[in-house]
């Protein structure tokens, strides 16, 4: 897979991946509609231009066609690096495609000498997705119970963190992360 920043072409391949209102929110939280519009998909357009890095947006492709998004974000004050907003192309889904954008973000994000943890929420009925995360390393923190309101229901969310220390891209050296 061919990992380089969110392109403008990316915006349309990705407003496709969407169906409704919750498949936008379990991608990337209550504040943003479906369908996405241009401002929205305008944010994740300009992240590789930040000095300092505030919130990147990757785009994974197989055979140059999009099949994974992905966002790191970095709280430079609190040394913290925050893995948020990760969909694969319908069309791809399990073939294990997020958890090698993961691996490299994971790298990317440990590779800045100042963040000492990465952390990340999920929604707790969405199983493929922590399946991902615990099997990378992630540890599960705790649960914010009915945290989300989607329509007429409550959704759990759990809180997942990795300390530089438990990283596996530290401990296997994982090569070529992804400038940030």
């Amino acid at each position: 897979m061919q990992i380089a920043f969110f392109t403008a072409e990316d915006r349309f391949t990705l407003s496709g991946w969407f169906s409704s209102q919750a498949d936008v929110t379990q991608w990337a939280g209550p504040g943003v509609a479906w369908p996405l519009d241009d401002t929205f998909l305008a944010t994740l357009l300009d992240s590789g231009q930040q000095q300092p890095a505030r919130l990147l947006t990757f785009s994974g492709r197989i055979n140059e066609e999009l099949a994974v998004v992905a966002q790191l974000g970095f709280d430079w004050d609190n040394h913290l690096a925050c893995v948020c907003r990760v969909v694969v192309n319908p069309a791809m889904r399990g073939k294990g495609l997020a958890e090698k954008m993961l691996q490299q973000l994971i790298a990317t994000a440990f590779r800045q000498e100042a963040i000492e943890r990465i952390e990340l929420r999920v929604y707790t009925f969405n199983a493929a997705a922590i399946r991902t995360y615990e099997k990378l390393g992630f540890m599960r923190e705790g649960v914010q119970r009915r945290c989300v309101a989607v329509g007429d229901e409550r959704w759990d969310c759990a809180i997942y963190g990795m300390l530089r220390e438990e990283s596996p891209a530290i401990k296997q050296g994982v090569k070529q992360p992804l400038t940030a």
